[in-house]
């Protein structure tokens, strides 16, 4: 089994009592909640019909007499498609939280997803982002330096063989001068950990050497886990208004290599950002990425063309949105590639005060199972939908 570096010592130095991910350092618990009903016209994806669900969240929190904070934080889903269920609780997060260090342990974030901010759309900064993973991750704040370490942890029914601990990530993040440094780094997944089958019903281990007893595992891998050794380093500095990135990563499992530099330069309400990055591979045969995406914002409209070259596939998008000023918005917006035809969506959302809002929207794409058309991610069909928040 790995030592854990996220010690006891690291607890004992925190001090104050800033609580993080949003809520309050006030004693108490707090409630919100959210409620849907809709109706969608679309039975390609099987939602032809009305869809409704409901969700309360839950924030706990207090001041410890050591000058910590403490605090949890997760939800229930009340209602979905059904006229109430048992309640399960998810996206749990314990924390423990000071100005200096705080330590997060759930539904949480790794430390190199963290702390990277790349160059553009670069192919070796692959980090593992968490998405259902239990997550341990530790911050400290050392003047203008953040540094985060994390693993993924496996609870006491874990497959035998497989570590408490998984896939150490690190990074850090620091301001020198007018210059801002990150860097990110995260293990390879142990040998005995594989990614070869199917993610979406197995974990971290390759269970072709379990018995049936064994194959509970300590949690759901997804698409968004990479088992792989993964470096990255950025840099970025305003030079005469313009904001220059330069970053480098390299996927070692894979054995790819990325080189970008990003540039983006605000004239007046337009605000123009450009890529490109060098990528190298083992075989040779590896297309550089490039993109160029101009945003508009004046006013009651915004627009935004993203004009990328992803691998020798070029990619078009077009979103807009008009405030009318009355509690209405309106949204358009397209989508092309080499390889499909236009995807297309149009929408319309008024406030309705309170917390409740409408949203009826029309979306097409050629790909009947892509239910998030455009910027918003809008369902094909018409779409009809109210929502409250509390």
């Amino acid at each position: 089994m790995k030592s854990i570096l996220l010690t006891s010592t690291a607890l004992v130095a925190f001090a104050g009592a800033a609580f993080a991910d949003g809520h309050s350092a006030n004693d108490g618990i707090s409630f919100t909640g959210e409620a849907t009903l809709g109706h969608n016209d679309n039975d390609a994806l099987g939602n032809d019909g009305f869809y409704w669900d409901a969700n309360v969240a839950v924030a706990m929190s207090t001041a410890l007499d050591n000058g910590l904070t403490a605090a949890a934080k997760f939800d229930f889903d009340v209602a979905d498609m059904n006229n109430g269920q048992g309640l399960a609780s998810g996206g749990y997060v314990l924390s423990l939280t000071s100005d200096i260090a705080s330590i997060f342990y759930g539904d949480t974030a790794f430390a190199a997803e963290s702390a990277w901010s790349g160059a553009g759309d670069m192919e070796a900064d692959g980090f593992s982002e968490a998405d259902g993973e239990t997550v341990l991750r530790g911050e400290m704040a050392i003047g203008d330096v953040t540094a985060m370490l994390s693993y993924a942890i496996a609870d006491n029914e874990s497959v035998s063989g497989i570590d408490d601990v998984n896939q150490l990530s690190i990074g850090a993040t620091g301001t020198f001068g007018n210059v801002n440094v990150a860097v990110a780094y995260q293990e390879k997944t142990a040998d005995d950990m594989s990614t070869s089958k199917t993610l979406s019903d197995t974990g971290l281990a390759d269970l072709s050497s379990t018995s049936a007893d064994e194959s509970k595992e300590f949690k759901k891998i997804n698409g968004d886990f990479n088992a792989g050794e993964v470096f990255a380093l950025s840099a970025s500095t305003t030079v005469s208004g313009a904001e220059v990135t330069v970053a480098y990563a390299d996927n070692v499992g894979a054995n790819i290599q990325s080189t970008g530099v990003k540039v983006s330069y605000p004239v007046g309400p337009v605000t123009a950002t450009a890529y490109y990055v060098m990528e190298e591979n083992a075989a040779g045969d590896a297309d550089d990425n490039s993109g160029i995406k101009v945003a508009y914002s004046a006013g009651a409209a915004a627009v935004t063309l993203d004009l990328q070259d992803d691998q020798g596939t070029s990619k078009t998008a077009i979103d807009g949105s008009y405030d009318l000023g009355n509690g209405l918005e309106l949204f358009a917006g397209m989508y092309m590639e080499d390889s499909i035809e236009n995807e297309f969506y149009v929408a319309g959302e008024y406030d309705l005060g309170g917390g409740a809002s409408v949203l009826v929207s029309f979306a097409d794409a050629e790909d009947d199972t892509d239910d998030e058309v455009g910027a918003n991610e809008y369902q094909q069909g018409t779409t009809v939908e109210v929502s409250f928040a509390f």
